[in-house]
């Protein structure tokens, strides 16, 4: 499974930056993740990468994913949001949602997401972590 990951924030390339070295951190993923170039806008001379992507085989992969996003999520500061593309479906979280979450709460999370990412049908996890049937049409 290929997954595409996506950062909105002020300064979304060094938080996506800053997303890729913690995801490079965890042994599960090193080596499955890699930064895709952005396409340069008329006047400029070079291009930021605008998304990471990340090669998913089976077993734990994909909950050793999940738990490094939120854990990555919950020490952002401002408004910082993390989408998750792959197999048909877009998954979103926000740090604002996951900061104040409980251990009980965040494994719950973690679990949710794990099992969205994992699943055959699609499913949408909202800003508040609450799957939804359908697909994010990109809000």
């Amino acid at each position: 499974m290929i997954l595409t990951i996506t950062v909105a924030a002020t300064q979304a390339a060094d938080q996506l930056r800053s997303l890729d070295r913690e995801l490079a951190d965890v042994d599960e993923l090193r080596g499955r993740v890699r930064p895709v170039a952005g396409r340069p806008k008329a006047g400029e001379l070079g291009v930021l990468d605008s998304a990471l992507t990340v090669a998913l085989g089976q077993g734990g992969a994909v909950t050793v994913l999940a738990t490094a996003i939120i854990t990555w999520l919950r020490r952002r500061v401002g408004t910082v949001s993390v989408q998750v593309t792959g197999g048909g479906r877009t998954l979103e979280l926000t740090a604002e949602n996951v900061r104040g979450l409980t251990p009980d709460q965040v494994g719950a999370l973690v679990d949710r997401l794990g099992d969205a990412l994992a699943a055959d049908s699609s499913t949408k996890t909202d800003s508040s972590g609450q799957a939804d049937s359908g697909v994010d049409e990109g809000r």
